[in-house]
């Protein structure tokens, strides 16, 4: 390259996110291959991604550890490793080349960077001098909070509009819901208890199914047993039957057990 320039290389964001950077990383000392790989970009970005000692002489592995201050054993596990994965190319000549360098490159000459600090200080300047103006980071970071701002006040508003309102049963209705379920619950102390809650249940939780409520204390309401009378064949002999005290004796005796059986 022509002299008269300086150059830098335009890593693009996701470089530690490419697959073979990765792979490389989650080696055993895969950072000080990546800071090795960095520091050959470096060395070979003013030379199209070229590493020569002199024309004559190409580097060898000694040499790389010597200019980049790298343990040698690194270097040479590096050099096969980033060979292997196309990183890097040895050329017939012994020449390393740095693959990707070329679209890395940046470049501009001594007048163009006094030109753009120059640019920069002006704008620094600027800003200190003058109140009214503020910083473009500023600008966007409270924009972006007054946007954030507003849609949390429309979800809120949003989210109270569809709140659901509750109306607590009448003492009325809780016994007309228990009579067509045929339970024990008790109406009175259902309503007496969640009118003294405030009508929530569990933590806090506002209700909004009173009659889910009145099925949870069905199911934890014991029921009565109910004890149907007995027919009344079982309780009075058949006429045949008083006619034969004995066999009436004996029917009587077998209803009494029956009877003892079921209470």
């Amino acid at each position: 390259m022509s002299d008269g320039r300086f150059y830098w290389l335009k890593l693009k964001r996701d470089f530690f996110k490419r697959h073979d950077i990765r792979i490389v990383e989650e080696m055993p000392n895969g950072k000080e291959y990546i800071l090795f790989y960095l520091k050959l970009l470096c060395e070979s970005v003013d030379h199209d991604g070229n590493l020569r000692f002199s024309d004559e002489i190409p580097y060898n592995t000694e040499m790389l550890a010597t200019i980049t201050e790298t343990n040698l054993d690194i270097v040479r596990s590096a050099v096969k490793l980033f060979t292997d994965l196309h990183m890097m190319e040895k050329l017939d000549d012994g020449t390393i080349y740095m693959r990707e360098v070329a679209g890395m490159i940046g470049s501009a000459t001594d007048n163009d960077n006094a030109n753009r600090q120059r640019r920069y200080r002006e704008r620094q300047k600027a800003l200190e001098n003058s109140t009214d103006v503020t910083p473009p980071l500023l600008e966007r970071y409270e924009a972006v909070t007054n946007n954030n701002e507003s849609k949390s006040k429309s979800k809120s508003k949003r989210q109270s509009k569809s709140i659901w309102r509750f109306t607590p049963p009448t003492l009325t209705e809780v016994e007309q819901y228990c009579k067509e379920r045929h339970n024990n619950v008790d109406a009175q102390r259902f309503i007496d208890y969640y009118t003294a809650n405030g009508w929530v249940q569990g933590r806090g939780k506002p209700i909004k199914d009173w009659k889910a409520c009145v099925r949870t204390w069905e199911r934890a309401t014991p029921k009565t047993h109910i004890v149907e009378p007995m027919p009344k064949m079982f309780t009075e002999p058949y006429e045949e039957e008083q006619a034969d005290p004995e066999k009436s004796r004996e029917l009587q005796e077998k209803i009494k057990q029956l009877q003892e059986q079921m209470k």
